[in-house]
């Protein structure tokens, strides 16, 4: 089964100028699909499945992230506990149902709960999405901690991993051995950053880069075979503009596929 490349909605969007030209770059540029938000997509149920709708005119697949809190990282912090969570969890999936996406990634729970108190939520949460999620290692959450991140999952069987390894680096300021989760990862967000940065640009032709393709090479072991480039405006971003931006997750989209060309070949 072949590579399927996704870009995200994140910048992307700003540089073309609306996400119905984002979608139309996406096509051009032999993007599988796209991956955005609910917000993203439209401010009611209607708005979503027109853009939905959109995508499949174009022929792109459409992977939809859901949040349980703390809705697309804007505004500030605030606590909230595990119920709360859930219940905007369960708000979200039923939103997203119509939309028919091919994959949901799922930004769940809280960093600053107990672990135990994290890993009864992930037993809760995996109850209440569909067979077709993953759940992202994200800093903020307690899957952004890399070895909370293993223990939960020896406790959570059925938990699925969206996998973003940059998380991790910053979080643990150092490249960690995390092939025992690759067999847990249903989708990956390859943007390749190192112990400081979450994000490097192009070329990719470094020891960081070779971290996350020797990553990569263990989930498509796995059978992973999805990916969404998902670099990011500033202050991901250090230099550039919304037009560089684009380009970077293009040529990180050539990156991936030829790593993954050369896995394939056996090399």
């Amino acid at each position: 089964m072949a590579l399927r490349v996704f870009a995200s909605a994140w910048g992307n969007a700003t540089h073309w100028g609306s996400l119905r030209r984002l979608m139309d770059g996406l096509q051009f540029k032999g993007f599988a699909g796209l991956e955005a938000s609910l917000s993203d997509l439209g401010d009611d149920a209607d708005a979503r499945a027109a853009t939905a709708q959109q995508a499949r005119d174009r022929g792109l697949e459409l992977i939809v992230g859901l949040y349980s809190h703390w809705t697309d990282y804007e505004g500030t912090w605030a606590a909230a506990d595990p119920a709360e969570h859930l219940d905007q969890l369960r708000r979200q999936v039923d939103a997203c149902a119509a939309l028919e996406p091919m994959h949901i990634n799922v930004h769940a729970g809280c960093d600053s709960w107990p672990e135990d108190v994290s890993t009864r939520f992930f037993e809760d949460a995996q109850s209440i999405v569909p067979a077709n999620a993953s759940f992202e290692t994200h800093r903020g959450r307690p899957l952004g901690h890399a070895f909370q991140c293993e223990r939960i999952l020896d406790a959570v069987p059925g938990l699925r991993l969206t996998a973003d390894p940059s998380h991790w680096h910053v979080v643990h300021e150092r490249f960690l051995d995390m092939d025992a989760v690759a067999g847990r990862v249903d989708h990956v967000h390859a943007r390749v950053g190192n112990e400081e940065r979450p994000q490097l640009a192009a070329p990719f032709d470094d020891a960081a880069a070779d971290w996350h393709v020797a990553f990569w090479r263990k989930c498509w072991d796995a059978g992973a075979r999805t990916a969404c480039v998902e670099y990011g405006p500033a202050p991901y971003q250090l230099t550039g503009d919304f037009r560089d931006l684009w380009l970077q997750n293009c040529a990180a989209k050539d990156h991936i596929e030829e790593a993954f060309a050369a896995w394939e070949r056996g090399s």
